[in-house]
């Protein structure tokens, strides 16, 4: 699989980093989908005409690795468990194959509006001083303070519009880790998120979706994470989204 969809990639026209800086988007839109992995490149084959790939050298698939920081009860888990309409996460995302970190704050101002607050330093597995001054500056820091999570890593693919302002990014070989090592590989699943200014008329690539019948599903990769590394935590609100995970998944099994 991981040839056909590198092989369909090379249908993309590319855009180079620089190029895309003009698509940074933190204040936007997001709507999440997840499919099978086999259904990419059907899905990339009907939307190259209207989209360019990210590509750096001669690489159009980059490794992520992010590193979520919560209180130690676990506030910005349970702000999303209970549906609370302002909320936010906080992590570490660095790019693996240019060596950049930064520490970011994903704000959820309303149920369809996200503002990304980042800074880039350089990574460390802890707050530091350093760090608590920048998120001060955007959220009221918990006197617990922030410890390290989880861990997520992932292969991502970035297209931007050809002629409109609109980002794709498309998550694969996902997979989650907790302080003890444990890890949850999720190889079958994509998760594809579309990221727009504005709402208004459906995107191409969103239009292509409808057709193969693939609808949005909220969905957050520390949340998700978070369930299948302790499922014994608290998540009945998440419990039908795991369910959908494990079908589209073919099955793999979590021990949930």
């Amino acid at each position: 699989m991981i040839g056909e969809l590198e092989k369909t990639l090379q249908n993309f026209d590319p855009i180079s980093l620089k190029q895309l800086s003009d698509y940074k988007l933190l204040n936007r839109i997001d709507t999440k989908y997840i499919c099978n992995i086999n259904s990419l490149p059907l899905i990339l084959n009907n939307s190259h005409k209207d989209f360019r790939i990210q590509q750096i050298n001669n690489d159009r698939i980059f490794n992520y690795e992010s590193l979520y920081f919560d209180t130690p009860d676990l506030k910005t888990f349970f702000d999303h468990h209970q549906g609370k309409r302002l909320r936010y996460k906080i992590r570490f995302r660095k790019y693996v194959d240019t060596g950049n970190a930064f520490l970011e704050i994903k704000k959820k101002k309303n149920y369809i509006r996200t503002d990304k607050k980042r800074t880039e330093l350089e990574f460390a597995p802890i707050i530091s001083d350093e760090h608590l001054d920048f998120l001060k500056e955007h959220i009221q820091v918990p006197e617990a303070g922030f410890h390290p999570s989880i861990w997520t890593i992932f292969n991502r693919i970035t297209l931007a519009g050809r002629d409109h302002l609109e980002r794709i990014t498309i998550d694969t070989n996902i997979s989650f880790k907790d302080e003890n090592s444990k890890t949850i590989n999720l190889p079958n699943m994509a998760i594809v998120e579309v990221k727009r200014n504005r709402t208004g008329d459906i995107s191409p690539f969103t239009q292509i979706l409808k057709d193969l019948r693939i609808r949005p599903f909220g969905i957050s990769k520390y949340v998700l994470g978070n369930v299948l590394l302790s499922p014994d935590i608290k998540h009945n609100r998440f419990h039908k989204k795991v369910v959908t995970v494990n079908k589209i998944c073919n099955g793999t099994k979590f021990n949930y």
